[in-house]
């Protein structure tokens, strides 16, 4: 079937002006002019932005895109979209040109799955340099008698009936040159995580260089305060103090490890030039897609050890990828038990459920449980008012930054979209409203004391990074700055040299990765639908630590509690052969 220029821009609904640039210059590339060739690609380009690495053509057979029913009234005509035919007549299509993984093509076919070049590239370099570092080695028997030395400092013994979770990580790990950590909120991940590294460094025959990296610059500071409390813990432990001074005490941005400028693809580390360690720790991995993977991996010197730690049930990167939930469960250390939710029950209980799908349970239990609340439409503005005045006011009228703080952390409003009444821009602006009400600080749209404010752009030559949070502080003289809690130190910067600023009175649940407030309120707006899902909903719930209040229909939480979200990609297979 072939196509005219003229169709390749059909209106289709959704369909992205770089969908279909990429369809005409790589079917120009490739001497097509097939409909069947095209519409792949488009539908390749539409998977690759939603965070997909691959088009599975047997997934899109039979599909529909691009088409709306129209409205009735509107005068709009309804856009019937494309089909696609049944999986033999794409294969057939697909294989007709020479796009197989030994030709020079920008396109890949390769089990049924169609890759820009680049992404089949990634997924190989990532399937090899895991294959090659999982491998597991045997301990001398000098180093097994120090493993089991320190094994014992570190971990009680466990009682009969249990499995010490966090023990059986970290033997694990010692015999594994890749070993994967993955846990829910409050099962000990960087509790296990810095005991892994006093293990791995006592085993060893000589002092390992041990670096630790996340994947932003507000991860990277939390790693650090949480590995730096774990440190304390361990001394007073008896844990040999030169064993914890060898686990450092700052962290990097994997840009910055590996020498990633801004708005530049060259990095100073790689195969070539690897980073000078012996040990990587990497946290929060749910957030690192895979180019970054891909690059990081390629950085390691072959004897270097990595420790990769996430929650696997979180939402994946936000680029294409999802690493570490394609990693196979066999080479994976998992924390089952939750000490955060542990005699709480309704929060670790609706967790699980959403986590496993279960649409009507959740709901009921929801509604039974007295740390969960079910905020009704028709609550909802004397409700937030409530909230203004419980949390928000306080902060505003804190005598020091101190009080500002620990306000800060008692309570955030998590949206999933940004856009729209319910969304982060419209809550924000309503919760102003009502401050300005009750204090005359507050200036609607513009800076003000004891406003909180996330930094949106990163900010190397200040530290500061997308995602950071402060508070607008006003000095004696009355000039506000920012001020950013770091390590438990105040850092100020002027409010005029940081012009990329949001309200965080409310935020988007993807901001808050990594995050945890004593009091989460999701708001889950109707036109969010199709946003959602039970990975979405799961990072929510368990930003929460002591009470979660949701606003939402019956019909659309039970709807994304049911939708899991499948990355397509063709990392899993290559891992499991």
């Amino acid at each position: 079937m072939m196509v005219s220029n003229a169709q390749l821009h059909t209106d289709y609904v959704g369909l992205e002006a770089v969908d279909r640039f990429l369809a005409a210059q790589l079917c120009q590339s490739l001497g097509s002019q097939c409909a069947v060739m095209q519409h792949l690609i488009m539908a390749l380009s539409k998977a690759l932005r939603n965070g997909h690495s691959c088009l599975p053509l047997a997934d899109i057979a039979g599909q529909t895109y691009w088409s709306t029913t129209g409205e009735t009234g509107t005068g709009i005509a309804p856009v019937p979209g494309y089909t696609f035919a049944a999986v033999g007549v794409l294969m057939d299509s697909a294989q007709s040109y020479p796009i197989t993984a030994g030709h020079a093509a920008p396109l890949v076919l390769e089990n049924a799955r169609l890759y820009l070049r680049r992404y089949w590239h990634y997924e190989q370099q990532v399937a090899q340099h895991l294959l090659q570092r999982m491998q597991s080695h045997q301990l001398s028997k000098q180093q097994q008698v120090k493993a089991s030395d320190v094994l014992l400092q570190l971990f009680e013994e466990p009682l009969e009936a249990q499995i010490n979770w966090q023990a059986q990580a970290v033997q694990e790990a010692l015999v594994r040159q890749v070993s994967v950590i993955s846990g829910g909120p409050g099962t000990g991940k960087t509790y296990t995580v810095a005991r892994l590294l006093v293990s791995l460094q006592a085993v060893n025959d000589t002092s390992l260089t041990i670096a630790m990296a996340a994947p932003t610059g507000k991860a990277k500071q939390r790693l650090v305060e949480s590995i730096n409390f774990a440190k304390s813990q361990l001394l007073k432990q008896g844990i040999d103090k030169a064993l914890i001074d060898s686990i450092p005490d700052t962290a990097h941005t994997l840009h910055g490890l590996l020498g990633l400028r801004p708005n530049s693809y060259s990095a100073k580390h790689h195969k070539g030039n690897p980073l000078p360690i012996d040990l990587l720790l990497v946290d929060e991995v749910s957030m690192v897609d895979l180019p970054m993977m891909a690059r990081l991996l390629d950085a390691l010197p072959e004897h270097c050890k990595l420790v990769l730690v996430g929650d696997a049930e979180q939402l994946p990167s936000v680029a294409a990828g999802s690493v570490l939930a394609d990693i196979p469960s066999a080479a994976i250390s998992y924390l089952h038990k939750s000490h955060r939710f542990e005699g709480q029950g309704g929060i670790g209980l609706l967790a699980n459920c959403v986590m496993h799908n279960q649409a009507e349970k959740s709901w009921q239990v929801l509604l039974t449980n007295k740390d969960l609340s079910l905020i009704l439409e028709e609550e909802f503005q004397i409700w937030l008012e409530q909230m203004c005045d419980q949390y928000f006011l306080p902060m505003l009228k804190a005598k020091t930054l101190d009080e500002a703080f620990i306000c800060l952390t008692q309570f955030r409003i998590l949206a999933a979209t940004r856009q729209g009444e319910m969304g982060v821009e419209g809550l924000n602006e309503q919760v102003e409203r009502l401050l300005s009400r009750r204090s005359s600080q507050v200036r609607l749209g513009q800076n003000y004391h004891g406003k909180p404010v996330m930094v949106t752009k990163n900010h190397h030559g200040l530290g500061l990074f997308n995602g950071d949070i402060g508070i607008v502080w006003a000095a004696e003289n009355g000039q506000l700055n920012v001020c950013f809690l770091q390590s438990q130190e105040v850092r100020k910067v002027n409010v005029g040299l940081l012009q990329d600023l949001e309200t965080v009175y409310a935020m988007t649940i993807h901001k808050t990765q990594g995050s945890e407030f004593q009091h989460v309120a999701l708001v889950v707006a109707p036109q969010a639908e199709r946003l959602l899902s039970s990975q979405l909903l799961y990072t929510a719930v368990t930003r929460a630590k002591m009470t979660c209040s949701i606003k939402v229909s019956q019909s659309v939480w039970c709807k994304a509690v049911s939708n899991k979200t499948q990355r397509w990609s063709g990392l899993r297979a290559l891992l499991s052969r």
